[in-house]
């Protein structure tokens, strides 16, 4: 099959990821090629070359206040040159609303992997053209699709994401400190895992983008202490090697994750994992691979991070096994031959 896959072009697709959207597009892109598919991924210039990478612009105005008009044109591009090549179809995964439009009349199957809760543009767009034959979306948990459903004119696929469990083996061997990694902004809520760490007196390990310089002045420098450890911003292998010790992986969003590939690497990793009741975390674990906190509050957290610790690394990572990578490109490519 021939697959033209769009990503959020803002960021490069390669290590160190920015997000969770760079790591599950990279990981797609490179099982689409394992699986002996052919791709061309649209993507910021700067990817990964291996994954194929036609990018229009690399860091060039990206920080330019008239942005929004070159990424636009960006889009513009990208959408030309797939007409120009004989795909299959397109897997979008951006989180911009001309594929969306530009799929209405498109002359393949435009199928789009929605990563994002309803903004404005994007909202607007599918609320508008998603009773299209042509278009088709696909949610990775059941509680995002939920959240999209008053905008969506037709059912979406759930497709759960997928990690790649070789990158991801078990090496949990002792349970030294607390663990989170991700971007550092208010909405990951890295602060309250802190205070939750604080109130266990145990170690925390952290790792990831600083995305917020706001919110790191304000609320994580005045809660670091001796025991906590800000590791910089790392590529998955450094991170995997963190969790040889980690006796939990903490999560404490404060918003509606879409699904939350950070567990499942922790899980892969035999790690267990706490959380609030928010998104698709309750989707991701079962009673032998976390714990979910009764409340969004730092002494139910902890309560439920205590419970957490003791769980077997073996049946964590058992758990984690059916959030294959693997898997999930077939379920994809299962469902492409589908529509096609």
């Amino acid at each position: 099959m021939k697959i033209a896959v769009i990503a959020k072009t803002r960021l490069p697709v390669a290590e160190p990821f920015r997000g969770g959207l760079e790591a599950f597009t990279h990981s797609l892109c490179e099982e689409y090629i394992r699986q002996g598919h052919t791709i061309t991924l649209y993507a910021h210039a700067n990817s990964d070359p291996k994954l194929h990478i036609k990018g229009f612009y690399g860091d060039e105005h990206r920080e330019d206040k008239h942005y929004e008009i070159y990424e636009q044109d960006e889009y513009l591009s990208i959408l030309k040159n797939i007409e120009e090549n004989e795909f299959d179809l397109v897997h979008n995964n951006s989180t911009h609303e001309l594929p969306i439009f530009w799929g209405v009349k498109a002359s393949i199957p435009v199928i789009t992997t929605l990563h994002t809760p309803p903004i404005s543009k994007l909202k607007a767009a599918i609320k508008i053209c998603s009773g299209s034959e042509n278009l088709h979306f696909v949610m990775p948990s059941k509680s995002f699709e939920a959240t999209w459903r008053p905008y969506l004119d037709k059912r979406a696929k759930i497709i759960y994401n997928g990690v790649d469990l070789a990158k991801w083996p078990m090496i949990r061997n002792r349970q030294e400190y607390l663990f989170w990694f991700g971007r550092i902004v208010h909405a990951k809520g890295l602060d309250i895992v802190l205070d939750a760490a604080h109130e266990m007196d145990m170690p925390l390990m952290f790792a990831g983008p600083l995305d917020d310089q706001k919110y790191f002045d304000e609320q994580i420098k005045p809660r670091l202490c001796e025991n906590d450890t800000y590791l910089g911003h790392l590529n998955q292998s450094d991170i995997h090697a963190h969790m040889s010790g980690a006796a939990v992986v903490v999560n404490a969003v404060r918003w509606e994750e879409p699904f939350g590939l950070t567990n499942i690497e922790a899980m892969s990793s035999g790690v267990p994992v706490a959380g609030f009741n928010r998104g698709a975390f309750p989707e991701l674990i079962d009673i032998h691979s976390g714990v979910i906190s009764d409340q969004r509050n730092v002494q139910s957290l902890v309560k439920a991070i205590k419970s957490a610790i003791p769980l077997e690394s073996h049946k964590v990572r058992l758990h984690a096994e059916k959030f294959s990578l693997t898997a999930m490109v077939k379920q994809y490519i299962h469902y492409f031959e589908e529509l096609i």
